[in-house]
């Protein structure tokens, strides 16, 4: 759960959803079965004879968690230039025209990230180290002191929000 919150997007509520929606990320064999699962790839219909109709996100799929998705997108639009996915959703909302677009397009390549990395696969859009201290600040205070004891961290909250910082930011932490 730690490693899906190093991304720009994903929260404490998503990070829980995913793991617990999506289970086992092996799985799916691609990234593309994991977005098609939730339902945020573009749907098409084609008669044959007639050009093919590009059809939106529809009501496919997993609707909870792709809400949940959409919320990060906004999040990760409403941070703007400041991170690569955000100044390319922006792009594509100019180019498109519609904000509705845009989110869907974040959420689904935030759904990919989250594939890569549950699959040990390094990330790209990964968030700033502040914004991870203030996720670890906001989880330790959701845990409690006797939750935080029975987890073995330490019951006060300062040298709690420590120890996850030192567990997070290494490497093999999960």
């Amino acid at each position: 759960m730690l490693r899906c919150l190093k991304l720009l997007g994903i929260g404490l509520i998503n990070a829980f959803a995913l793991l617990a929606i999506i289970g086992d990320v092996r799985r799916f064999s691609g990234p593309e079965k994991l977005v098609a699962y939730v339902g945020l790839n573009p749907g098409q219909r084609d008669s044959g004879k007639d050009k093919r109709i590009k059809l939106g996100v529809g009501r496919r799929g997993r609707g909870d968690l792709r809400h949940l998705l959409i919320q990060g997108a906004q999040a990760v639009l409403r941070a703007g230039a400041q991170t690569t996915l955000g100044q390319w959703g922006w792009k594509l909302f100019a180019r498109k025209g519609h904000r509705h677009i845009a989110v869907a397009a974040v959420a689904r390549k935030l759904l990919v990230q989250v594939w890569h990395v549950l699959s040990d696969h390094p990330p790209q859009a990964l968030e700033t180290s502040k914004s991870v201290t203030l996720k670890l600040h906001k989880l330790a205070v959701t845990l409690g002191k006797s939750l935080r004891v029975q987890l073995g961290l330490p019951a006060q909250l300062k040298p709690c929000l420590l120890e996850l910082q030192k567990r997070f930011l290494q490497p093999s932490a999960t």
